[in-house]
């Protein structure tokens, strides 16, 4: 049985946190687009019925399964292959960063959504990239390149197509924001590594930015949003 606290702390952290924004859900239909090594397919796997899409062999051969789910390998053409208004919750997190055709996927998945479902989007904030760069990193000349529009890169996944959250509504005008978090708002500041995988810490850690996400001087400078979309 896999555990959490198995994961690199920030991911741990990213995770629970995220979880925690979606809240407690039962008896659903569930799809995750870009589900990775299957870490939130297995969790909500526990109380629902999970459909997981993952394009990566490589990914899934350390794919979590202590709980039954279906896993399709596959990227947005496996959509074909369900009904319209399938899905009562969809799960894309930190996927579409690293897709070209966006307007595609997100139009995919939200034919898929069932009316009043929820589409949960996490994604990239640049604002938050850039002071990583300038605060953290010192890398001044990243920082100015985000600023003037210009991608970054993520060591495992390539190059980062940062997109701004209203570009979800102009890619599919049938969807509607309900709520936009913010997560790792203070994590990353915190540069005594040490402390990042102490579980007492890192509780705290989440209250707090629990307490912040839906404020909007916070949730503005935060690494990664988290939107709630419905149609």
């Amino acid at each position: 049985m896999h555990d959490i606290t198995e994961l690199p702390a920030w991911e741990r952290l990213f995770k629970k946190i995220v979880w925690k924004q979606l809240g407690n859900i039962e008896g659903k239909k569930i799809l995750d687009f870009g589900s990775g090594e299957g870490i939130t397919a297995n969790h909500f796997a526990k109380k629902n019925n999970v459909t997981a899409i993952e394009p990566s062999e490589e990914m899934l051969t350390n794919a979590w399964k202590d709980y039954e789910y279906s896993q399709i390998v596959g990227d947005v053409n496996a959509l074909d292959t369900f009904n319209d208004d399938t899905f009562d919750v969809i799960i894309c997190h930190n996927v579409l960063e690293y897709i070209d055709d966006k307007e595609a996927v997100v139009k995919a998945l939200a034919r898929v959504l069932k009316k009043d479902g929820i589409l949960s989007i996490a994604k990239h904030n640049r604002a938050g990239r850039v002071m990583q760069m300038a605060v953290l990193l010192d890398e001044f000349e990243k920082a100015n390149a985000l600023l003037d529009g210009e991608n970054s890169t993520a060591s495992k996944f390539g190059t980062i197509r940062y997109y701004e959250d209203e570009d979800i509504l102009k890619w599919e005008p049938g969807l509607k924001i309900i709520e936009v978090f913010g997560i790792r708002t203070f994590w990353d500041l915190q540069q005594n590594q040490e402390k990042h995988g102490n579980e007492e810490w890192q509780d705290k850690m989440m209250q707090l930015e629990m307490r912040v996400a839906q404020s909007p001087e916070y949730r503005s400078v935060a690494f990664f949003h988290h939107l709630l979309l419905t149609k």
